[in-house]
């Protein structure tokens, strides 16, 4: 009679084929590209690669086709950028790249020119040979352009009304003569009227001259103190003075604007990325449901704050004592256990990344934990340890896939050490978005209306 294979043993076996694939994954599958069709990289040298970063996007015909996967300098101290782009995209071998920026935001890309289409294909690891000056500078060259041509045709305009008969300098100097024999009329008509208002004159000089005569001392008073509180300032006395004078102040003031300057700067650096993904629990057959939001200021730090839907959580016990005395002394203790069942639960972790190794620890389901992750090409393997004061602690083992730069597959154990339920196996699937990917999102709907 042949043995049948135990639950058990099937999940066993399930686990050891998931474990031994993502392993083969993790030292060879990083080579394969991991989007759709694959990619492959070519190269570009250029002397000034201001602005230009890793997954900074890469367009043919103002359509994205890839993204900068690397950017380092070379002997000769020029930028040698290594582009990645999608299979399906052919380029010839007469392509040129430039960098440009759109918007008001300034976001830098990379537009490349496909170049001749009879020209022989750009293999993988190809050099683009030829590359354009930043777009904004030819497009200042081709606004005085038109500003020149502008300026020809107002002169030539200014031209033509000088010289005709009936231009507008001819009515000009017509309108002048008729003003000034205007003028003569009238100061002959109102000579009287003229000389009443030149005495009245004279009259207000004097009185300003006697005004000024028996106000001069007040003046140089005035004047005197002026120069002295001036003096005073400038020598450091009183609060004012120290504030001009004092060289701290100074230095402290230039701290601040420095300080700010910095805070914005890195404000503007950080990158956002927005996440969701669901787990499909083998032993309840219930979903859980993660909602993530990562914030990374550098390359290698990042805060994660997440949101977890667990369906069936793992209780967390609470014990009452209540001591009663009745009225003849005697006392008794009364004990209440009860256990709260928390579906919603939060996490907050500070990570730091050091080579392909990144450790993190926080908050993580409502609980203090901390965490190892290891990265390799499209693959990502999590560990994760919480609820240390459970009798076991809460240990969680997650492998991840990434298909895209937005998709990716996961599968793994859940609290595997736990004595209340058995082997609790996991999969699912998760999408993220950046912000890079929010700003495209937005730039397409502003086109659409």
């Amino acid at each position: 009679m042949k043995k049948k294979f135990s639950t058990e043993a099937k999940v066993g076996v399930f686990v050891i084929v998931a474990i031994a694939l993502l392993a083969y994954l993790t030292l060879d599958v990083s080579q394969l590209g991991w989007t759709p069709g694959g990619t492959y990289k070519i190269y570009t040298l250029m002397e000034n690669a201001e602005g230009v970063s890793k997954k900074t996007p890469v367009q043919v015909a103002g359509i994205p086709v890839g993204t900068v996967s690397d950017i380092t300098l070379t002997p000769d101290r020029k930028a040698k950028v290594e582009i990645e782009l999608r299979k399906d995209v052919k380029l010839g071998d007469d392509v040129t790249a430039e960098i440009r920026t759109r918007g008001v935001l300034g976001d830098t890309y990379i537009e490349i020119f496909p170049g001749s289409p009879d020209a022989p294909p750009i293999e993988a690891g190809g050099v683009v040979g030829r590359v354009k000056q930043p777009a904004d500078y030819q497009q200042l060259v081709r606004d005085l352009s038109v500003l020149t041509a502008d300026m020809k045709e107002i002169t030539a305009a200014m031209k033509t009304y000088t010289v005709s008969e009936h231009s507008y300098t001819a009515e000009i100097l017509k309108n002048m003569q008729v003003l000034t024999a205007n003028l003569a009329r009238f100061s002959t008509n109102n000579a009287a009227n003229m000389e009443a208002v030149v005495a009245n004159m004279r009259a207000l000089t004097d009185q300003l001259r006697s005004f000024s005569a028996t106000s001069t001392p007040d003046i140089e008073i005035a004047l005197k103190r002026i120069a002295e509180i001036t003096d005073k300032v400038n020598s450091g006395q009183g609060t004012f003075g120290k504030l001009v004078n004092d060289p701290q102040t100074i230095e402290k003031t230039n701290e601040i604007l420095d300080t700010v300057n910095d805070l914005t700067s890195g404000i503007k650096r950080i990158e956002t990325e927005i996440n969701y993904h669901m787990e499909y629990l083998g032993s309840t057959k219930d979903v859980k449901n993660y909602v993530g939001l990562r914030f990374q200021p550098r390359p290698d730090k990042f805060f994660l704050f997440e949101v977890v839907h667990d369906p069936d959580p793992s209780p967390s016990e609470k014990t009452q004592i209540t001591t009663v005395t009745t009225a003849g002394g005697a006392t008794s203790t009364i004990t209440t256990e009860t256990q709260d069942f928390n579906k919603v639960r939060f996490s907050a972790q500070l990570g730091k990344k050091l080579y392909d190794f990144t450790l993190r620890g926080g908050l993580i389901e409502s609980t203090g934990g901390f965490g190892v992750d290891y990265t390799k090409g499209p693959v990502n393997l999590q560990f994760s340890a919480f609820d240390f004061s459970a009798d076991r602690p809460h240990l969680k083992f997650l492998s991840q896939l990434n298909l895209t730069r937005s998709l990716f597959l996961v599968a793994g154990l859940d609290d595997f050490i736990s004595n209340q339920h058995g082997l609790d196996w996991f999969f699912g699937a998760g999408v993220r978005f950046t912000d890079e990917d929010i700003k495209s999102l937005l730039g397409t709907a502003s086109l659409a209306k």
